[in-house]
């Protein structure tokens, strides 16, 4: 199982633990290992906290190395991105360790996958949000996948009356784009949720999102709207990890 990994304890126990946790229940007889993608992640935890996450390539030597001969990859990251292609680079050169390996999708792998993911948000953020406006903010990314962001905020508007947005932190959707649609929606003075579109609620989400200064929530305030913060990664929903979980039924 590989993620982006975060350096927030919290987080990472809530959202990419509980998932790994989920799948260990499901599959018992099975070895499960966990990889992070980001070298920065791996070496801020190893140095600040003792703790030693292995990288992809890390993770199928160790594996080689216990005579495991056939491998199925999850990556939890939502696109099919930079983060991904990484991720499959470092598989194509471990081939030659196993018998068999697979990659299963990322969230938004499949068309179908749109359709699971917008009923599983809405589910999720329910209880926060009631019938107020809500604005889910992912990464973003330079690669072409960020269409994904667009393409996600109209499938979610098709399940829902309120009006809900997708914005990014780097990518072409930014907030400023959604504040020209809030303000033709939503009067000014009302709530408004900021929810995190990413797997944990780590740095991005507790400073781009909901910092006190230059973030999302401090220019709606700004703006004249009332932001509230729900600081969950979209693994503590149950829907979600359950899309994970039909990917890796998928290739297994």
């Amino acid at each position: 199982m590989v993620s982006f990994g975060t350096t927030f304890q919290e987080t990472r126990k809530k959202n990419i633990d509980q998932l790994a946790e989920c799948i260990r229940k499901i599959y018992p007889d099975i070895p499960i290992k966990q990889a992070f993608s980001s070298d920065m992640v791996r070496k801020i935890l190893r140095n600040r906290d003792g703790i030693v996450v292995p990288g992809v390539t890390e993770a199928l030597e160790e594996m080689a190395e216990e005579n495991i001969e056939c491998v199925a990859v999850l990556p939890t990251h939502i696109l099919d991105g930079i983060e991904n292609h990484k991720i499959r680079q470092e598989i194509s050169q471990g081939e030659k360790l196993f018998q068999q390996i697979k990659m299963a999708d990322v969230l938004l792998g499949q068309e179908e996958d749109y359709e699971k993911t917008a009923k599983a948000l809405l589910r999720g953020v329910y209880q926060e949000a009631g019938e107020a406006p809500v604005i889910w903010i992912g990464h973003g990314t330079c690669h072409e996948a960020d269409h994904c962001y667009r393409k996600l905020e109209t499938v979610l508007r098709s399940h829902t009356t309120q009006p809900v947005y997708v914005a990014t932190v780097e990518g072409t959707v930014t907030l400023e784009d959604v504040l020209l649609q809030l303000r033709k929606e939503v009067p000014l003075g009302e709530d408004v949720i900021l929810a995190p579109f990413m797997l944990v609620a780590g740095d991005h989400a507790k400073h781009d999102m909901a910092g006190e200064e230059d973030s999302f929530q401090s220019r709606l305030t700004e703006e004249g709207y009332h932001p509230r913060c729900v600081m969950k990664g979209i693994g503590e929903y149950e829907g979600i990890r359950q899309i994970y979980v039909e990917h890796l039924r998928d290739i297994l």
